[in-house]
């Protein structure tokens, strides 16, 4: 095995500065960073994480995420973090927010915080279909939980919600009000999220009988700007849909501003369905008609279960916490079915 002297010698630093890099201290040269960056991975050294772990804790738990600081002001990221910082807090740990910057990938500043010694372990955002993230952390024994849908392969433990009843639940009372052609607006395809929202979409028609329009399927994105596009795309299929199911509340939002703008009334001409329940959902004109999830309750089940990594004891692989249909005034029955 490689040592930390072989990486300095093939990186023609000294141990010290090899130290400050793989630890995220001191002041390095990016051109020296690099260097040792790739003699580590030449050498394929792996730091002895499992002595420094029985030597001392940080008692802090990590949470990466690409623009994560931008996010805070965001209700449902800021309320899976107060969740997490709680849970955290009681159980005696604090809670480390980091966003890499714009030349670093997330999985390096994943592993540069744990070898720094930092955190002692990492909750991740936004769990991708094929997520590098893992194999990274994974290879380097860093306990991690990732906040998505089980997707096959992964190793680390997941939390997350039940998307896929979620979405089963919004489908059926659409088809129950009399919708026939329901629209999807699903999030990216590359989350892990996405697959589990369209299949109970999908099985709710397949249970009424109802066949799937894939013009009526739409891979939306995730701001309101993406949602109000794809409305408008839906509003020019050559027979639109009587009603709309979005992955995600801020999806509805921007879809109903394009109905407005476009001169329908929501609920009457077509009726929306969102999904997370944001605070702003209940004062929309009308009330939007959502999904609740328990965002709190979340991020209250990552710290405990992130700790119990942490702490060596057995976690669930998958959690995933039930959503509730919240029905207000943005969904009635078609002005005519059919």
């Amino acid at each position: 095995m490689a040592t930390i002297k072989d990486v300095a010698r093939r990186a023609q630093v000294s141990t010290a500065t090899v130290s400050y890099v793989l630890n995220g201290t001191g002041v390095v040269s990016d051109a020296t960073r690099e260097r040792v960056l790739a003699a580590v991975a030449e050498l394929g050294y792996q730091p002895n994480y499992s002595a420094r772990a029985l030597r001392t804790r940080s008692h802090t738990l990590g949470v990466v995420a690409p623009g994560i600081a931008g996010r805070l002001a965001d209700p449902a990221t800021a309320e899976i973090l107060a969740g997490l910082s709680e849970a955290a807090t009681a159980a005696g740990y604090c809670l480390l927010i980091a966003a890499p910057a714009d030349s670093e990938a997330e999985g390096e500043l994943d592993l540069r915080l744990a070898r720094s010694g930092r955190v002692d372990g990492l909750v991740l955002f936004d769990l991708r279909v094929a997520d590098e993230r893992l194999a990274v952390l994974a290879e380097a024994r860093i306990p991690a939980i990732a906040i998505g849908a089980p997707v096959s392969g992964v190793t680390c433990p997941i939390a997350g919600f039940d998307l896929r009843a979620g979405a089963e639940q919004a489908t059926q009372h659409l088809i129950r009000l009399g919708h026939r052609r329901i629209a999807l607006l699903t999030a990216s395809s590359d989350l892990s999220i996405s697959e589990p929202f369209y299949t109970g979409y999908v099985a709710a028609l397949h249970a009424a009988s109802l066949r799937r329009d894939a013009t009526l399927v739409i891979e939306a994105g995730n701001s309101e700007d993406d949602g109000m596009a794809a409305m408008q795309e839906l509003l020019a299929v050559r027979t639109p849909p009587t009603a709309v199911l979005a992955a995600t509340d801020t999806l509805a939002f921007g879809a109903m501003h394009a109905l407005r703008d476009s001169g329908k009334v929501v609920g009457q001409d077509v009726s929306v369905v969102g999904c997370d329940d944001l605070p702003l959902a209940a004062h929309t004109y009308p009330p939007l008609t959502t999904l609740r999830a328990p965002r709190r309750e979340l991020g209250a089940t990552l710290a405990r279960h992130l700790i119990g990594l942490i702490e060596r004891r057995t976690v669930p692989p998958v959690t995933l916490l039930p959503v509730r249909l919240i029905v207000r005034h943005s969904t009635a029955a078609p002005r005519a079915a059919g």
